[in-house]
């Protein structure tokens, strides 16, 4: 069993940050980040997507930004958008502790997330 966690399962897995797809073809249907994320009740306001990829023939992985609990999520779902695993990392593990505590004390909206345009 791994001991990867956080951003170094994520990474390991889907590569770094924004180097994936802004779009995604499931089925004979081209999605968007945007689209795919509110087809699967993942749009919410405080969401930002990074980026979409296909990881086999029948799953793919979403990954965005969930400022509630202020993760990057990477989002595992088959061809049919059914749930098949999800991983978590603290943005801080992107950015650093202090670009974190920084970007907190200044409460800004959206902190810089790496491969996003910002």
């Amino acid at each position: 069993m791994s001991d990867l966690r956080g951003r170094a399962l994520i990474e390991s897995r889907f590569g770094k940050l924004g180097s994936g797809q802004q779009s995604v073809l499931i089925g004979d249907e081209e999605y968007d980040l945007e689209t795919l994320l509110a087809r699967m009740d993942l749009g919410f306001e405080d969401s930002w997507p990074i980026d979409v990829q296909a990881v086999s023939e029948n799953c793919f992985c979403v990954r965005y930004y969930d400022g509630q609990d202020q993760r990057i999520v990477a989002h595992e779902f088959d061809a049919s958008f059914a749930f098949v695993a999800e991983t978590r990392g603290h943005i801080a593990e992107w950015i650093g502790d202090e670009a974190y505590y920084d970007w907190f004390r200044s409460m800004a909206r959206r902190p810089p997330i790496p491969g996003a345009d910002v």
